[in-house]
């Protein structure tokens, strides 16, 4: 009798928080549609966002080839 009511009381507190947990979950889904949009004359809590100028690419640095000659040639084994 005891193993019954256990059973019971388990299955009904897994019951509630599966209901409660599918409360929430709709509670979060339906909860920007209900939000009231900002308001235009306020700016939003973050500020606004200036623009800022986009950087410019640094240019690429010229590649000097210098000639090789035999002597400055190295053998690397590897």
């Amino acid at each position: 009798m005891i193993d019954m009511q256990l059973f019971h009381d388990v299955l009904l507190v897994l019951a509630v928080l599966i209901g409660l947990t599918a409360a929430y979950s709709a509670a979060m889904m339906l909860a920007p549609s209900v939000a009231q949009p900002a308001r235009p004359s306020r700016p939003p809590r973050g500020g606004l966002r200036r623009d800022r100028p986009q950087p410019e690419p640094e240019p690429e640095p010229q590649l000097q080839l210098q000639p090789d000659t035999e002597e400055e040639r190295e053998l690397m084994l590897v």
